[in-house]
């Protein structure tokens, strides 16, 4: 049986909280190249 390292709960907040920071920032970061790209397309087609 495999033995976790106990963690404490404010670690777990803190490394809950980067997760959510890092998840917003990979869903503006996602949004705005969808929102870019019919743009970026129609500049270089042209």
């Amino acid at each position: 049986m495999i033995r976790l390292k106990q963690i404490e709960p404010a670690q777990v907040e803190v490394r809950a909280k980067d997760e959510v920071r890092a998840s917003f920032i990979v869903f503006a970061v996602l949004c705005a190249t969808i929102r870019l790209a019919p743009y970026l397309l129609r500049k270089l087609s042209s």
